[in-house]
């Protein structure tokens, strides 16, 4: 195998874990000093690279990290992480043990994991393991509803190993302007702690709020928020204040063809953009495997920060191929072969925000973030090779390339 000091391809993902530490203090002093924060780094810290963020975020006073899948949580421990870890999404097969053993914490809302814990932590010693129950109060998806809250309170008291350390729900619609289904939800679950505090489980630890809730409902953080979509700059929609969150990704690459059009020339699979005047079209080394969706054909537009006059806006052309889309930079002065091109990023007036391209794509910013893919290498401009070790693991050949 041959070692590359440098990747080939110029498409790069850079992340600025300085933004994403601003970020973080943006959203603390939105919510208050008492509420604790939980840092949300599941799939891949939505793309921006988890074993950098959570180390990044674990000497930020956060209370703890959020993954999805044991695997994830596994995952860091392996890294050295050694913060709370909470692990959302309830599907433990048969890793019970593995849980219990990485000291992760899991949400439960079935009878059949509350038991199945119990007997692993019986036979790791274990006379105390808590968990967090997942209340379902109208999102359909995870955990226990309202009307079997009590009897599952009182299957995890036959369970003497077993401790609710914590009571959580999750809210469906906080980021839409009418709050009236949240604000069901929010007294759902008020209820159900009620109940859960009257039974003698007295949990403490108690969250309900995603970015969303967190910023527009001082009465949904509790004891603790979970940060995701905040933490990496961007926000949930338009009804959320801002708290003076920026983007922490920025996705680079750099032309690598030019083409001398006359009109009437079809431009990629189909057809589907066909010039209508002598064009200019610029390849780049991006496409779909990247995660630049092929929904963004003809759609989106890419800025060139480097164009003649001051950066430009120039719009994809043709269907997005799965490592090539097209870009029409006929108007654009000097362009050249090696020339930069920002897929998302920027500043100011002139940048490409994660909502404006999930706008393009029809989907919303979560998805185009997570949907960058592994084959586009993370870069932490800013860090010597020895931080950069410390931060992901790993060195990372990017970084070499950008400095």
């Amino acid at each position: 195998m041959i070692a590359l000091p440098t990747p080939i391809r110029p498409t790069v993902a850079e992340v600025d874990l300085r933004q994403l530490a601003a970020n973080l203090r943006c959203v603390r002093q939105a919510i208050g000093s008492r509420v604790g924060m939980l840092a949300v780094i599941k799939a891949d810290a939505y793309g921006h690279g988890a074993i950098a963020v959570a180390r990044l975020v674990e000497g930020l006073g956060v209370w703890g990290l959020g993954v999805a899948t044991v695997e994830e949580g596994v995952q860091l421990r392996e890294a050295g992480v050694r913060t709370r870890v909470l692990v959302m999404g309830a599907s433990f097969g048969r890793d019970h043990a593995e849980v219990i053993g990485r000291e992760l914490i899991p949400m439960v809302g079935d009878p059949g994991d509350v038991e199945a814990f119990a007997v692993a932590a019986r036979a790791a010693g274990r006379t105390r393991f808590g968990v967090h129950v997942k209340v379902d109060t109208g999102m359909s998806r995870l955990g226990v509803g309202e009307g079997r809250f009590d009897a599952f309170l009182r299957r995890c008291a036959e369970h003497p190993s077993i401790r609710v350390d914590g009571l959580a729900t999750h809210f469906a619609c906080a980021e839409e302007q009418d709050l009236s289904a949240t604000a069901a939800q929010l007294a759902t679950f008020v209820r159900c702690l009620e109940r859960a505090r009257a039974m003698g489980a007295d949990p403490q630890t108690i969250h309900a709020a995603n970015t969303a809730a967190a910023l527009r409902l001082p009465a949904a953080r509790f004891d603790l928020v979970r940060i995701g979509l905040g933490l990496y700059g961007a926000l949930p929609s338009a009804h959320v204040p801002d708290p003076g969150v920026r983007p922490a990704l920025s996705w680079t690459t750099r032309i690598n063809a030019l083409r001398d059009l006359p009109a009437g020339t079809p431009v990629s699979y189909g057809a589907t953009f066909v010039t209508t005047r002598p064009s200019r079209i610029a390849t780049l080394p991006v496409g779909y495997a990247d995660g630049y969706a092929r929904r963004l054909s003809n759609r989106a537009e890419v800025l060139l920060p480097g164009a003649a006059g001051g950066p430009r806006r120039v719009p994809v052309v043709g269907r997005v191929c799965m490592d090539l889309c097209m870009i029409d930079v006929t108007e654009v002065e000097g362009v050249a072969v090696g020339d930069a091109a920002v897929l998302l990023g920027g500043k100011g007036k002139l940048s490409v925000a994660p909502e404006q391209l999930a706008a393009w794509g029809e989907t919303i910013s979560y998805e185009v973030l997570t949907s960058i893919s592994k084959r586009v290498p993370r870069a932490y401009p800013g860090l010597a090779d020895a931080e950069l070790r410390q931060a992901t693991g790993q060195a990372h050949p990017a970084v070499v390339a950008l400095r």
